[in-house]
């Protein structure tokens, strides 16, 4: 048989890394993996970044530590410097705070400060990336946090992809920039069925396009078969 080059399927890697506090965020971590699994061979790690409130201040909430008791349960923490070294691993990676007065959330902003290293080696230049937020009231720096968390993706070389309008739902929840919600001032508002299709339209996106820049650099290469 004469050689030819084929095209085969290739697994892509997504990672989603979050910070929450009372939950949202991981909520729609979850809703924003599914989403992302509807393209063929596409793989989601979720990983949360551990919280710097001790358990002594926590546990005087039970309300409270009933939530961080289910997250550790589905989601254990990982230390900054353990999410920091496997962020090259990933083809993409989501990333998804609250906001903190207009801003990422300190803990998020501390993950960044620590990616110096990569910044250095370019090890992150050419992943695709997203990121998306919450927030407990309309206009409480959704759109701000969302972008400011891009400023080091950029600074980095990766790839931003955001929401399209091609999602309908686009209208009545989240931004161009990301998926985002309004929690309430208790942050306890329950998800709607539009913040749902927008993080997992979101996610599908993000799977889409990394798996055609993935699947674009090895067809580059090409596979010889005999």
């Amino acid at each position: 048989m004469s050689e030819n080059t084929i095209t085969t399927t290739t697994t892509i890697n997504i990672l989603i890394v979050f910070y929450t506090r009372y939950g949202n965020t991981a909520r729609m971590a979850d809703e924003i993996s599914q989403g992302a699994k509807e393209i063929p061979e596409t793989k989601v790690a979720i990983k949360r970044i551990a919280d710097d409130v001790p358990m002594d201040v926590i546990s005087k909430n039970p309300e409270w530590a009933k939530i961080v008791k289910d997250l550790d349960e589905k989601y254990p923490s990982n230390s900054i410097d353990e999410l920091v070294n496997e962020l090259p691993q990933y083809d993409a990676i989501i990333f998804g705070s609250p906001t903190r007065f207009g801003n990422m959330a300190s803990q998020m902003k501390t993950l960044w400060d620590r990616t110096s290293r990569l910044w250095l080696n370019g090890s992150l230049i050419g992943k695709v990336g997203g990121v998306f937020t919450s927030a407990s009231s309309v206009h409480g720096g959704q759109e701000s946090t969302a972008i400011s968390m891009m400023f080091p993706m950029l600074h980095h070389g990766m790839i931003i992809v955001g929401v399209p309008y091609s999602i309908p739902e686009l209208t009545e929840t989240g931004s161009p920039y990301s998926p985002s919600r309004i929690v309430g001032p208790k942050a306890d508002r329950p998800f709607e069925d539009k913040d749902i299709k927008v993080a997992r339209g979101f996610g599908k996106r993000i799977a889409e396009i990394t798996s055609k820049l993935v699947q674009n650099g090895k067809d580059k290469v090409g596979i010889k078969v005999s």
